[in-house]
């Protein structure tokens, strides 16, 4: 699946299409920081209104590849290679926990892990 950040897309747009796709998933977006050895619970949150062509180095439209089949690390890449600072979270229970020990995990298979999780808690 592509999705198109065009002009006007805000953060909402984009986590709406992601949890669409993946319901145990979350995606937000950080603020771009200079050092990026910043614990991510001291990191600011992009609000959901943002807009994020602001942040975009290329302005022109843009494809982020939400495929099944790329991992958690591919898709941070995309949007970091576009300027963007996005991070995946899964579903465990009634809380969302970083995917960073299993960033190299596909979409599929996080959102199905996700499932699993909330299904036994």
């Amino acid at each position: 699946m592509k999705f198109y950040i065009e002009k006007n897309t805000a953060v909402e747009d984009v986590k709406k299409v992601f949890t669409d796709y993946y319901p145990y998933l979350k995606i937000e977006f950080y603020k771009t920081m200079d050092n990026e050895r910043i614990a991510p619970l001291k990191r600011e949150a992009l609000p959901s209104n943002f807009i994020l062509n602001k942040l975009l180095k290329d302005s022109d439209n843009t494809i982020i590849n939400l495929d099944k089949n790329i991992t958690v690390a591919e898709l941070e890449n995309q949007f970091a290679n576009i300027g963007l600072n996005a991070e995946i979270f899964r579903k465990s229970g009634s809380a969302f926990i970083g995917t960073s020990l299993t960033d190299n995990w596909t979409l599929q298979q996080q959102n199905a892990e996700a499932e699993e999780l909330s299904r036994y808690y």
